[in-house]
């Protein structure tokens, strides 16, 4: 079944089924796909005032359901694009059936809704259980977005070394910490370690002034992670500042020694990086990463479970109110005791035109396709007719 595609459920008076099935069958404009729709004849509904009610209140609860059926579907295929529609029984065992096969076997659940309550009470019953699931399945997916925002934040980003995380480059597989006076990155009372990257061809320039950049940096303290070399060239170097003492060129210097550096090689277009190297940062990171990584799959594996499920639910249920307001338009067009027959069917896209000549006559005893407009200026047919969009959204 495809995005779009139209369905039409449709009753005539009279109890001749078969034959009327027969000839829907029969016509190409139609589909050839035409089968009995069961809406049964013993539904209650009191007194006829009761069933003009029923046709606004059906309307609105047809609209209603209908607009949370697609939002369910559209949610649900962004969390899975894969996403395969069932609905889904699990009485007296779980079973599923593609839409195609429920509405072409359809009948009427009364473990859901008995047909000892009337019309009026079953859909106030289904109502705020529909919009319990809506409202159930918008708190998971909130929640499950706040999860997936956490994992994106703290997630590896791609691209150079001029604005990728260095937590991600400058990893303890590559930097050397050996505690001693040849590690990569010196933290101390007196020293710190800045991370510098420089453009492919800036290396020659960089070393000529860096030392007189500031007068904390420690001569001869530049070194290039050379295998961090990026594909276009920029390189990554560290440099080793004396973090505590008096400046020793007469000026007043009121920020620290780390910002004075950085400072200095904006002014010369180096790119000093804000990054400070721990190897225990860096485990906490990869573990707060595939903590993240498996609540994701949880959450979105629970919340599937939930999408399936609600669209399943939600889609049942409008197919019952569709079948309730066929019987409630039906008792109103044809007369009582109830006595028509229903059908669904699915036209050709291009031949709704001439499908509806076909369909008026064979269930509109031959009184043709219009026979006037409606109050809500909707056309009217020589029979019971009602539109069903199953699927709006289209998979990637």
């Amino acid at each position: 079944m495809s995005a779009g595609q139209e369905f039409w459920i449709v009753a005539t008076a009279g109890s001749d089924k078969d034959g009327a099935l027969g000839q829907l069958k029969g016509r190409s404009e139609l589909g050839r796909n035409a089968t009995n729709f069961g809406v049964p004849t013993e539904l209650r509904f009191g007194s006829f005032d009761s069933l003009i009610r029923l046709t606004d209140d059906l309307q609105k609860a047809d609209a209603t359901i209908e607009s949370t059926v697609h939002r369910l579907e559209r949610q649900y295929m962004e969390i899975d694009p894969k996403a395969d529609f069932k609905i889904i029984f699990k009485r007296p065992q779980r079973q599923e059936k593609s839409l195609t096969d429920y509405l072409n076997n359809w009948t009427w659940d009364e473990s859901r809704y008995s047909k000892t309550d009337s019309i009026s009470e079953t859909l106030q019953a289904l109502l705020p259980k529909m919009a319990k699931l809506d409202e159930e399945a918008r708190k998971k997916t909130a929640e499950f977005n706040d999860v997936r925002t956490q994992r994106a934040n703290l997630a590896k980003k791609e691209g150079t070394v001029m604005t990728q995380d260095l937590v991600d480059i400058l990893t303890p597989q590559v930097v050397r910490s050996a505690g001693d006076e040849n590690d990569d990155f010196v933290y101390s009372k007196f020293l710190s370690t800045v991370v510098v990257v420089l453009a492919k061809g800036t290396d020659k320039e960089f070393l000529g002034c860096y030392e007189s950049l500031t007068p904390q940096v420690v001569p001869g303290s530049a070194k290039c992670f050379t295998s961090l070399t990026d594909k276009d060239g920029n390189a990554i170097w560290r440099v080793v500042l004396c973090s505590a003492g008096a400046p020793t060129d007469g000026k007043d210097h009121k920020s620290n020694p780390v910002d004075n550096f950085k400072r200095a090689c904006r002014e010369r277009r180096f790119v000093a990086r804000d990054f400070e190297y721990s190897a225990d940062g860096h485990k906490k990171l990869m573990a707060s990463r595939q903590r993240l990584d498996q609540e994701v799959q949880a959450q979105q594996a629970m919340i599937t479970g939930i999408y399936r499920d609600a669209w399943s639910d939600v889609m049942h249920a409008l197919v019952h109110v569709k079948a309730m307001r066929v019987f409630v338009e039906s008792v109103l067009r044809f007369g009582m005791p109830p006595k028509f027959c229903s059908f669904v069917l699915s036209p050709p896209a291009n031949k709704t035109a001439v499908a509806r000549k076909s369909l008026a006559t064979i269930l509109g005893k031959g009184q043709g396709q219009g026979a006037g407009e409606g109050d809500d200026e909707e056309e009217f047919f020589p029979y019971v007719s009602l539109t069903f969009v199953p699927f709006t959204a289209t998979k990637a």
